[in-house]
């Protein structure tokens, strides 16, 4: 049974998704990168700061202040982090996009693997983003197992192999 053409928008849909994925990771690296420069956290603090008090955006102090009261070595093993899921996530894509199998088992194990970390997050501070990523997550292993579960067309077919036993001999050189 030949792909159809739903099947493979749908495969270049997760593939997608993965992309954008990678490229937030790759922004936040940087961001943790950026951080660690001599200066900049202490200058960003008090920017947070004063647009916190002035603007009454406590969210965004509290998030400055979170990010900028790590140590450097936490900011680095964050980046570290960072670029390491981003690389995981651009394997997958590119896997995915060229409808590899083993981008396939590869998306399961890691996707799979994470899904009981967004119940958790999802159980202690429900958003909207999270159960949609959730939601996300779910189908998109549920159909990657689906697709893995189904014979696969473009593996090559067994041919036998003549048997010597049972077909002709084969002919001897005569030169010589």
């Amino acid at each position: 049974m030949p792909e159809r053409p739903r099947d493979r928008r749908f495969m270049q849909a997760i593939a997608l998704f993965k992309f954008v994925k990678a490229i937030l990771f790759v922004l936040a690296a940087m961001g943790a990168f950026g951080l660690m420069q001599h200066g900049l956290a202490e200058r960003a603090r008090d920017w947070g700061s004063a647009l916190a008090f002035t603007s009454g955006q406590k969210l965004v102090h509290r998030a400055i202040t979170f990010l900028t009261g790590l140590s450097r070595a936490k900011i680095g093993a964050l980046g570290l982090v960072a670029l390491f899921y981003a690389a995981l996530f651009a394997t997958e894509g590119v896997g995915l996009w060229r409808e590899r199998r083993w981008a396939e088992y590869l998306t399961v194990i890691a996707t799979g693997s994470l899904i009981p970390f967004e119940i958790w997050e999802i159980a202690h501070r429900p958003t909207p983003l999270r159960f949609a990523t959730f939601i996300v997550n779910v189908a998109v292993v549920i159909y990657l197992i689906v697709r893995l579960r189904r014979p696969r067309e473009d593996t090559a077919e067994v041919v036998p192999m003549p048997n010597a036993a049972t077909g002709p001999a084969p002919e001897r050189s005569r030169a010589g």
